[in-house]
């Protein structure tokens, strides 16, 4: 399927989540990895790469936050927080849902009406989708037999339009002039139980100060939203103890550093 160059990613990413609905609880997982390693030339003696692995599971209760957890793995023990509507205003928690305290401000996680909006401002050159019928078989054209609906599209855009879809996570690598170059992208949408954006991007750097070893970076982003039935969520109780705090900001502060009274983060899995 070709486009001309006013079509945007928004439309293509609304027909393929249009049944998901926008109100009742949808939950939105985003996952962010990271991959630097260096090379040095004739791909002698590589050097084992850095991973780095930021995982957002966002519920919305229409369209409004209710509940979040965010976990970053790296070197290092994971660090993990939650976040959760609380009256009008919000709290984290650091320890799994045991103790409370309270954010003074909103928390900006993910915004997923910003996040549509977004995409409807980045142009598509095109696009190349796989049809299925109902019984998952792939099929070339449209015609008469069961009933058909498009599992996944291939999307081809420019340099400065992929640029802005990384912008959305304020992925500025071209604000820097000695940040890593684009070397290659690509971006896709997949449709099954949820509707899931994927795109990755290589860098590459320059020659370290070695002159021999050329830094590589390799990331990618998934993006999958999906409609979930009412759930019951355990009940929030503020620990007066506990230090009230501005923003997320302030949250990672006491993970990489601590604060008096409030532990390092041990959580285990958290059911969103």
């Amino acid at each position: 399927m070709s486009s001309d160059r006013r079509l945007s990613l928004g439309p293509l990413y609304r027909e393929m989540r249009a049944g998901l609905g926008d109100v009742g609880r949808v939950r939105v997982t985003v996952r962010f990895q990271e991959r630097t390693f260096a090379a040095p030339e004739g791909g002698q003696g590589v050097a084992e790469p850095v991973s780095l692995v930021l995982e957002t599971f966002v519920e919305y209760e229409d369209r409004v936050l209710d509940r979040a957890q965010v976990a970053l793995h790296g070197p290092g023990p994971p660090k993990r927080f939650l976040v959760a509507r609380h009256g009008s205003s919000f709290v984290y928690s650091l320890d799994g849902g045991e103790r409370w305290g309270r954010l003074v401000n909103h928390p900006r996680i993910f915004d997923l009406e910003e996040f549509e909006a977004e995409l409807g401002q980045i142009l598509v050159e095109d696009a190349t989708y796989d049809v299925l019928d109902g019984r998952g078989d792939l099929q070339g054209s449209a015609g008469s037999g069961p009933e058909r609906f498009i599992d996944a599209l291939d999307v081809s855009m420019d340099r400065e339009a992929f640029l802005r879809l990384l912008r959305i996570f304020s992925a500025d690598i071209d604000d820097d002039p000695d940040a890593p170059a684009l070397d290659a992208f690509s971006v896709s949408v997949q449709v099954a139980d949820d509707v899931s954006l994927q795109y990755w991007w290589s860098l590459s750097d320059s020659v370290s100060q070695a002159d021999d070893v050329p830094l590589k970076v390799r990331c990618n982003v998934s993006i999958r939203v999906a409609a979930l039935g009412a759930e019951e969520n355990g009940a929030v109780r503020l620990d007066e103890t506990l230090p009230d705090i501005a923003d997320l900001d302030g949250v990672w502060a006491i993970l990489r550093h601590g604060t008096p009274g409030v532990a390092e983060a041990q959580l285990g899995p958290y059911g969103l």
